[in-house]
């Protein structure tokens, strides 16, 4: 236990004792008591990043600590200002990335007030929602529903089913009545109770774990893995060749240099490592990935894990409830068929009674509470909506019992006439259900065993009118549609049907399934009726082992276990405070309408991140390999590394920097596939080879023949060649051309042509390279090299384009 828990603990031990009764809760002068005393429910905020961790974020990242020794180095051999410009990207980015983040703080932090956790207080007689964080010592708050406990509480007042498996891991529903404590981080599975808060801040049980109380589980994200290993090893090697060169410097110089030696050798180990390092990649991902979110947060999308963004972009399965997405889950009591000598008025005083008594909040019981407003009996006992047994029931004094549930759950016979309406309805999407009962009463949370169906309750469920658009969507753009509802079978294909759900008709009932049967049945069906909450579990995993990325949308704490179990999942704010809390994104405007865009963002996102990663990486490629030749040149006696930063400038601030951001901000709605290390690798490393083989060539023509090329000119030409060659890099990775990247490309062109000329003919010699050692027999030199070069890059690129293509027409025929 820490200290401050320990504090904390003798600080409530040592409180006057506050039992105030639970239909009147605390006073304003209790409240503010407590309040002085420090005993306030003083939470860990689960907030974005702070401002000032934001700065320190950007700025000394561990390639910008590189870039800023460098730096100073430079400027103490008296470096021309034009070798520095590699600091001006550095700095945009900075710039950027701050100004990105602090924005998506903003609207995020604006957007969470929305979607902060409140608790319903008694306090002064009256129930008011507050913040969690304003809870204090001894009040008392109503527990209902799909609701998280948010403190360790004494239930004084009724009786609840709770689900502690964000905190113990095991998923089993554990009854709570008067005298009973519930602990914070578990969530009411059914039911509803008054409680007293009896511990607050860290002093909660929840506070005291560490990692069993987490809201959601991270997704698994290959691209913050990927990203690792790329920084990891650069960084590694750029350390590792820094020394190397630093070591045969001075073996070569005796250990004996002067300033004049100093000002050449850190003019080409800059050069160098400034190539060497894809600074720039580390915070284009992060900035790409904070506009992802600012984009998100823009459709009222709070995205409470930065890497599911990744998990968008890979969904090719996406598993929705009937309610809420293909309807508006605002059901509405249609018809009432009476099955016995019960008169209406008491069939619907019965419903009335029921709900009332249970303190359920589901859809089925506000449809109740709406449309039968007859006298509520008292009840004696009652058995909240269980989802396993689709029913909830009341016994009544002198009444008996009345259940309420799915017809097929229910142990009661049905003549044909019964079984005849059931199947009609369901058919024309209703949603059945049966009050059934019986003289006894209920004993040991068990319904009686004989029931008589008295009757038929039609629900009706309206059909949302843009859910066929967005089926329609999702079906055009590679995502497979999977229905899985608690409801009758037939009732939700039908709904599915009329909204365009492939396959729709293939549908199942889960009662009775096997655990192992589900895995062979997941790709056989694409409607799963009577699925209770273990199987939507087992359904999101079956999908998962036959290598399907899941997205899963859901509102009630029926859908817990399956959100966290999916790769990306999506809740409603209006839906149960558990259920948010265990999913990556939550939609403030409950509106599931805007899935396609949320999954058309994460695969832009992804998509254009691993596009532009290419280029960045193919000049690390290019500087490890040429560095590994010069040293090796330069150990037999022969020249050293002869590039300097300002080389690198059209390379690195036009085709790497502006076009690797504006390629990173266009649309893209292809889904994901593969694996993001291999792709930019075997994207960048063909890139990278032709750039060195490009400088491998015009050296050996100096090495050659040094009368004809001068080490001076083949570094001009050299710088010349490789920055065309960026240019071909830029354009295969921007193919398939389309308006966009053709402008994109096309603009940077000609700036790079403008730059070439202001350097050559103007006043700056920006790019630091001579230009009175070329001529135009030269010139055929550089454009043979390009063509050679070029040549071979494309024709690489072509047959592996190929290959990815076979791959992918090979993954679709396995689908």
């Amino acid at each position: 236990m820490s200290k401050k828990q320990e504090e904390l603990e003798s600080k409530i031990k040592k409180a006057k004792q506050i039992s105030p009764d639970f239909a009147i809760g605390l006073t304003d002068e209790q409240v503010q008591e407590r309040k002085k005393e420090g005993l306030i429910n003083k939470v860990p905020k689960k907030v974005t990043k702070s401002y000032w961790r934001i700065l320190l974020d950007n700025v000394f990242t561990f390639f910008n600590l590189i870039y800023f020794v460098l730096a100073v180095l430079m400027a103490y051999g008296k470096t021309p200002l034009s070798s520095f410009f590699f600091l001006g990207p550095v700095v945009g980015n900075i710039l950027v990335g701050v100004i990105t983040d602090i924005r998506a703080r903003l609207l995020v932090d604006k957007l969470r007030l929305v979607t902060d956790p409140k608790a319903n207080v008694i306090r002064n007689g009256k129930e008011i929602p507050i913040g969690i964080r304003e809870l204090v010592l001894s009040d008392v708050v109503i527990l209902r529903a799909g609701e998280q406990v948010s403190a360790d509480s004494l239930v004084l007042n009724g009786r609840l089913y709770m689900d502690e498996s964000l905190v113990t891991g095991e998923s089993v529903k554990i009854e709570k009545r008067v005298g009973d404590t519930v602990l914070s981080g578990t969530f009411v599975q059914s039911g509803k109770a008054y409680v007293r808060v009896i511990k607050v801040g860290v002093a909660n049980y929840a506070e005291g774990l560490q990692n069993n109380a987490k809201r959601f589980s991270r997704p698994k994200s290959e691209l913050k893995r990927s990203f690792f290993a790329i920084f990891t090893t650069t960084g590694i090697i750029a350390v590792i060749f820094g020394l190397t060169q630093l070591f045969v410097w001075l073996i070569q110089h005796n250990w004996n240099v002067s300033y004049l030696d100093y000002q050449a050798f850190i003019s080409g180990l800059s050069g160098s490592l400034v190539a060497m390092i894809p600074a720039g990649l580390y915070l284009l991902t992060s900035l790409t990935l904070a506009v992802g979110v600012l984009s998100l947060a823009k459709k009222r999308m709070n995205v409470q894990e930065l890497y599911c963004i990744e998990m968008l972009a890979r969904v090719d399965t996406i598993c929705f409830d009937k309610t809420g997405t293909l309807t508006d889950g605002k059901l509405a009591l249609a018809d009432i068929f009476g099955y016995s000598d019960f008169d209406d008025k008491t069939i619907r005083s019965a419903l009335r009674s029921i709900v009332e008594a249970t303190g359920d909040e589901n859809g089925t019981a506000k449809a109740i509470k709406d449309a039968c407003k007859e006298d509520v009996w008292k009840a004696e006992s009652f058995i909240p909506f269980d989802s396993l047994r689709k029913l909830s029931a009341a016994s009544f004094e002198k009444r008996g019992t009345f259940v309420l549930g799915a017809p097929s759950f229910i142990d009661a016979s049905l003549d044909d006439y019964a079984s005849l309406r059931i199947q009609d309805l369901s058919q024309k999407g209703y949603r059945v259900l049966g009050l059934y009962w019986s003289k006894k009463k209920i004993e040991n949370e068990n319904t009686p065993a004989k029931l008589k169906l008295i009757a038929l309750i039609s629900l009706v469920d309206h059909i949302k009118p843009d859910a066929k658009a967005n089926i329609e969507w999702f079906t055009k753009n590679d995502v497979a549609i999977k229905i899985i509802s608690g409801d009758n079978p037939t009732t939700v294909s039908e709904i599915a049907s009329l909204c365009g759900v492939p396959d729709a008709r293939k549908y199942i009932s889960m009662q009775g399934v096997k655990d192992e049967d589900i895995a062979t049945l997941v790709d056989q069906y694409a409607v799963f009726g009577r699925v209770n909450p273990e199987q939507k579990s087992l359904l999101i995993a079956a999908l998962q082992e036959k290598g399907h990325k899941v997205a899963m949308t859901g509102d009630g704490v029926n859908d817990i276990l399956a959100l966290k179990k999916a790769d990306c999942s999506i809740a409603m704010a209006s839906g149960s405070s558990a259920a948010q809390n265990a999913s990556h994104i939550v939609s403030l405007d409950n509106d599931f309408s805007k899935l396609p865009d949320v999954v058309a963002e994460g695969r832009r996102v992804i998509n254009n991140l691993q596009r532009t990663s290419a280029l960045f990486l193919s000049k690390t490629f290019f500087a490890i390999t040429v560095t590994t030749i010069f040293l090796i040149s330069s150990l037999c006696g022969s020249m050293s590394y002869p590039f300097t930063t300002s080389n690198m400038i059209l390379w690195e601030f036009f085709t790497i920097g502006i076009g690797g951001f504006l390629l990173a901000l266009q649309p893209s709605k292809e889904r994901l596939k593969g694996k993001f290390m291999q792709f930019i690798i075997s994207h960048a490393l063909p890139s990278g080879l032709m750039e060195m083989a490009s400088v491998l060539i015009v050296f050996v023509v100096h090495w050659c023949v040094p009368s004809f090329l001068s080490a001076s000119a083949a570094t001009a030409l050299a710088v010349m060649v490789f920055s065309a060659l960026s240019y071909l890099t830029m354009y295969v990775v921007s193919s398939p051309m389309d308006k966009y990247r053709g402008i994109v490309f096309l603009a940077l062109a000609l700036a790079g042509a403008a730059f070439f000329l202001f350097d050559s003919f103007g006043p700056l010699k920006l790019w630091g390279i001579d230009y009175s050692g070329l001529d135009w027999k030269k010139g055929l030199v550089a454009v043979a090299v390009y063509l050679i070069c070029g040549g071979c890059y494309l024709f690489g690129t072509a047959l592996l384009k190929k290959r990815e293509n076979r791959e992918a027409k090979g993954e679709q025929h396995e689908n």
